[in-house]
């Protein structure tokens, strides 16, 4: 107790020494912070690397080798795709930053738009059935692995739309979407959705 009153006094007969102390402490958070944040932009930059590798990987595993607009059935390649993809779900967890959260799921619906494109070339069921080139035996899609993949194609269930930040009046208005220059969007719209461009009108007047 008599020393934290000698400590007392002395800071307070040396203000100047208590002043630097105290910022001292505050240089040694701010930098302290400052390096936590940074690593962990570091680290997720990384990551985010992976997690485009493991998408790409994850693609071309169903795609055709010679023609990558159609789907493979192979078994093995369905296989594979679907260990990326739950590989790719389970490294994104780990992401900590808000900034390379959003990059990725730029990416992620990058992704998800070139999957759905791709399994919507499948036009019967029996696709998901073939014969093994090497082996010249029937082999069939592991049942798992394909509704993992089709799963990707799908929109998350809660993910809140960016579509919905803005009304199309709002969308018009703001980019003046019914100038001369884009005539022909405009005649799209008073065409084929005639109130949309009468709101949409309204709210630009």
């Amino acid at each position: 107790m008599r020393l934290v009153s000698e400590l007392i006094c002395y800071f307070i007969e040396n203000w100047l020494a208590f002043a630097a102390f105290v910022l001292s402490i505050v240089s040694l958070v701010i930098t302290w912070r400052k390096n936590i944040v940074d690593r962990r932009y570091a680290s997720d930059k990384e990551l985010l690397e992976q997690l485009k590798q493991s998408l790409d990987l994850a693609y071309r595993s169903v795609a055709r080798e010679n023609d990558g607009d159609f789907p493979t059935n192979s078994r093995l390649g369905w296989l594979t795709s679907a260990r990326h993809i739950i590989r790719y779900r389970q490294l994104q967890i780990s992401l900590k930053t808000t900034l390379y959260k959003t990059i990725c799921e730029e990416q992620e619906e990058y992704w998800r738009n070139r999957f759905y494109n791709l399994l919507g070339r499948i036009d019967d069921s029996r696709f998901y059935e073939s014969i093994t080139p090497n082996e010249m035996v029937p082999e069939k899609i592991e049942p798992r692995s394909a509704a993992i993949v089709h799963s990707f194609s799908v929109w998350k269930e809660g993910r809140p739309d960016p579509l919905d930040d803005m009304s199309f009046e709002e969308i018009v208005s703001n980019y003046k979407l019914f100038s001369p220059r884009h005539r022909h969007f405009r005649d799209y719209i008073e065409r084929s959705y005639p109130s949309l461009a009468e709101r949409a009108k309204e709210n630009g007047s």
